[in-house]
């Protein structure tokens, strides 16, 4: 048992109740509320940025990134950042290269931007996804685990 959380390092903690495991450092509080668990529905909405999941600052190239989580089964986000505005398609395509879904098309602000794909419909493998926006394009690999 320890009474110090040292940064940089992993610990596992046991509860006794459903909710979030809130930790202080202040150095007045008792032990007893420095570490504490907060029913969820106690705990605060989150900023309207985060809600979007959008941050205020503009990014300053064209990315595509990684799905999360990758194996997924059925949902899974995938996360680019544009620029400037620019004309924005996200598809996503099976094994084969067929198109099996459209998840963006249209003209988009700039700023970091996630997409939610609900593949329950479609069948176990590999897809691929591609993001082409003004003169960027790039694909990525991502797996569908039943």
């Amino acid at each position: 048992m320890r009474d110090t959380i040292q940064p940089g390092k992993a610990y596992w903690v046991k509860v006794s109740a459903t909710g979030s495991v809130m930790f202080s450092s202040s150095a007045t509080s008792t032990l007893s509320d420095r570490i504490r668990i907060v029913a969820t529905s106690e705990l605060p909405p989150a900023p309207p940025d985060e809600v979007l999941g959008e941050t205020l600052e503009i990014p300053n190239e064209f990315t595509l990134h990684q799905n999360y989580p990758n194996p997924f089964n059925p949902t899974t986000k995938i996360g680019y950042q544009i620029p400037e505005v620019s004309y924005v398609v996200l598809k996503v395509y099976n094994a084969l290269g067929q198109e099996v879904v459209t998840l963006v098309d249209g003209e988009q602000e700039a700023g970091y931007k996630f997409v939610q794909w609900d593949a329950s419909s479609m069948p176990s493998g590999v897809y691929t996804y591609r993001l082409t926006a003004g003169n960027f394009s790039h694909i990525r690999k991502m797996l569908l685990i039943k």
